[in-house]
């Protein structure tokens, strides 16, 4: 078999699993591409079929039984499931995890009643069969633009559905009904115990223990380890290759000073590896290093005659078949894509290696991140052979000081683990990180090839053409003509956010949402993480946002302002606008005073104030306290769109701008008071005249907004109503012709 043909039938399968499983139908060229080379540079045309064909029937099987779930009906159900204590944790007050039902499907599982899980948490490692009833429906997509997608990421571990239960009953251990099942519950039970044990280790210790050794990472664990993701070091931070390397390399050697027989000592190190995977609870990015793994000690068994670039492509096919989808996720990717540039990299020095594959996952890397820091070069080079000949040997270390309770050994590895992360977490502060926002994904699989055609060939030209390409990721959202107004979905709240052009970004409000006060279980990190501010910068840095030149808070109301601190950590903003009055109020006052050192301009509004050339405050009259019937109401006029935001006003507020203002005919009305009955007066609708009306409201919100009486006003003037509690959020864009359109994010 010639070299490189797995290569390709790994290459080919993969375009088959991202165009079936996951749309991805731009990919058609490349699998033509792969096949052509298939059929007419190897002499092998059968075998070729016969993986491809394979591929397309299991991926469609795989599709099929998704869609088979999906098709299950929804509602209040009651059932039986198997859950792990391992699989379930404690969060925002709640119990969350996965578990099994006896149908055969494994689901998502929520719940509040803590108690009786609280003791099967502390007191067994066993799985234990539950009965309840509930509500059992599909896991929610992404609400907004750019923000993770639980659909998308559970759906590609076959999971579709989750089940909210409302009452339950322990009834006792759960029995295995095959060998199987009982060899990945015992293996299961023992991670579980190891994880427990890590969780009494001190902090640096037990952090990157647990991510690097037992492929478990804390929900915290990004957030109080800063600086991992600017130097662009998350790969280091997923069970991987090294470990697997590890494993390999300690068992032969152990074997051979033992006398095993090489034969009978390869052979084990391949259970030793299937193990690995078991015990880390299935991690996609360990598929890749663990067929590797034992396709290397096949290849050393002679069981297999092939070189690393189709052992490479082995590893692929054997991992879209068990994960398949293991391509869809970060870690998948990373491990693929770094493994195969090595590939090309086996004569070349270290720093070499470092630099190159630092570029080669930059495109995959902005995807998801979407910025770069030019100081993740030099992190990459110095702390990769860090982590190989320091870090991990330290880890080890410190976890059998601890196991042997060797005090002074443990805390001198402890110190330098801390060093470690001191020196990571400073890199959060280094200036200089460039936004580029999201790129098109298919540039993004444009570079990567031009980047590994550049190592391969070393043709001047392709390096002006990287250039040349990461200048257009550059300016696309820089330069490119257009603009959006976006209707933030927080819930039962507002955030709106109008960029009419480039570094031109105003906010109207920033939501907030009441946190449950937290009992003595929930994490420090569950009560004090605001995924509402998380998902707006988010948003904000896919469009290479960084900053923002106007606030505008409309009044003081908690769901307007409510993530406002929170917000002001994470984004640089200018210029706050309020009503006028609220900056005397003592809640207010509080909430901004660790900002003010930050050189935030403070600037109380009332009637007639123009905070641009397209923006008119057109309430409140007088100073207030900030109350709804204080709201900020903007007129703001783009020429090609214009459209009306009031805040919580009332109708006796929209009846005093209507006297005041003889405003023209405009394209969208925010709803007044997330379309309550005291707001949208049929007059002020009347006057306006809006095509679309936008309701900012939340998910069965217990107000039931927006209210009858004002959809009934907006069907008498021929309103098309958009909410966000069933759309998620709504954006509204145009280009360079300045035509409008409106998208929403969620059905």
């Amino acid at each position: 078999m010639m070299s490189g043909y797995l290569l390709v039938s790994g290459l080919c399968l993969a375009t088959v699993n991202l165009m079936l499983l996951f749309q991805v139908w731009w990919l058609l060229p490349f699998l033509l591409w792969f096949l052509s080379l298939l059929y007419f540079k190897f002499s092998k045309p059968f075998l070729s079929t016969v993986i491809v064909v394979s591929g397309i029937v299991y991926f469609l099987g795989w599709q099929v039984k998704i869609n088979q779930l999906i098709r299950l009906p929804v509602g209040n159900v009651k059932t039986q499931a198997i859950i792990h204590p391992d699989d379930v944790q404690f969060k925002n007050n709640k119990v969350v995890g996965t578990g099994h039902l006896l149908s055969g499907e494994n689901i998502r599982i929520f719940f509040d009643n803590q108690n009786d899980m609280i003791h099967f948490k502390s007191s067994t490692v066993k799985p234990i069969l539950i009965q309840g009833t509930g509500v059992f429906e599909r896991i929610n997509v992404a609400r907004n633009e750019f923000s993770f997608d639980p659909r998308s990421y559970w759906q590609s571990r076959g999971i579709v559905h989750r089940i909210k239960f409302k009452k339950l009953k322990i009834l006792g251990y759960a029995k295995p009904n095959d060998f199987i099942t009982l060899i990945k519950w015992t293996v299961h039970n023992y991670h579980y115990r190891l994880t427990n044990w890590f969780e009494g280790l001190p902090t640096g210790l037990r952090d990157y223990g647990e991510t690097l050794l037992l492929g478990y990472t804390r929900p915290d664990f990004y957030a109080e380890n800063g600086g991992i993701q600017l130097l662009g070091l998350m790969h280091l931070f997923s069970i991987s290759g090294f470990q697997v390397a590890g494993i390999y390399q300690i068992w032969l050697s152990i074997a051979r000073r033992c006398g095993v027989q090489r034969e009978h000592s390869l052979i084990i190190v391949q259970m030793l590896l299937v193990a690995l995977w078991l015990f880390a609870g299935g991690v996609q990015s360990l598929v890749r290093p663990i067929l590797l793994g034992i396709s290397q000690a096949w290849r050393e068994l002679r069981w297999l005659t092939i070189d690393a670039k189709d052992a490479w492509g082995l590893s692929l096919i054997g991992g879209l078949l068990i994960e398949p989808g293991v391509l869809h996720n970060l870690g998948g990717q990373l491990s693929y894509l770094l493994t195969f540039g090595l590939l090309w990299l086996s004569n070349r020095p270290g720093w070499y290696q470092s630099i190159w594959l630092s570029f080669f996952i930059l495109p995959t890397l902005l995807w998801h991140t979407f910025s770069w820091h030019p100081i993740s070069l030099v992190a990459n080079l110095c702390i990769v052979p860090l982590f190989t000949w320091l870090v991990i040997p330290t880890i080890l270390i410190g976890v059998i000081a601890s196991f042997m309770q060797v005090a002074l050994i443990r805390d001198i590895c402890e110190t330098l683990i801390n060093g470690m992360q001191y020196c990571i977490k400073c890199g959060e502060k280094i200036p200089g990180d460039l936004l580029f926002g999201r790129p098109p994904l298919m540039l993004c699989v444009i570079i990567t090839l031009l980047t590994l055609g550049w190592l391969i060939y070393n043709k001047y030209l392709l390096s002006i053409l990287i250039c040349f390409s990461y200048l257009i990721v550059w300016w696309i959202p820089q330069g490119l003509p257009g603009g959006f107004v976006t209707f933030f979905d927080v819930g039962q709240g507002d955030a709106t956010i109008l960029r009419p052009k480039n570094n031109d970004v105003t906010i109207v409000d920033v939501g907030g949402q009441l946190q449950m006060l937290p009992n003595k279980q929930a994490t420090v990190n569950d009560v004090t993480t605001n995924y509402q501010v998380e998902e707006l910068a988010h948003f904000l840095k896919g469009h290479a946002i960084n900053s923002v030149h106007r606030l505008i808070l409309t009044h003081k109301d908690f769901d307007h302002i409510g993530n406002l601190s929170t917000f002001l950590e994470i984004i640089r903003v200018n210029n706050i606008y309020i009503p006028a009055g609220m900056e005397k109020q003592t809640a207010f006052k509080k909430m901004l005073r660790p900002h003010l050192k930050k050189g935030l301009s403070i600037k109380p509004v009332v009637v007639g104030k123009k905070i641009s050339n397209n923006m008119l405050i057109c309430h409140p009259i007088t100073e207030g306290k900030g109350e709804n019937d204080d709201s900020i109401s903007l007129y703001i006029d783009y020429g090609h769109l214009n459209l009306m935001l009031t805040g919580d006003l009332s109708k006796s507020g929209e009846q005093k701008i209507i006297e005041r203002f003889k405003l023209p005919k405009i394209d969208i009305l925010k709803f007044d008071h997330h379309g309550s009955k005291t707001s949208t007066d049929d007059k002020f609708v009347n006057q306006l005249q809006p095509t679309i009306g936008i309701v900012s409201a939340g998910v069965n919100n217990r107000y039931h907004h927006p209210n009858i009486e004002t959809l009934r006003t907006a069907k008498k003037y021929h309103v098309k109503v958009y909410n966000t509690a069933e759309k998620g959020m709504i954006k509204i864009e145009w280009g360079i012709l300045r035509k409008y359109r409106i998208k929403s994010f969620y059905s």
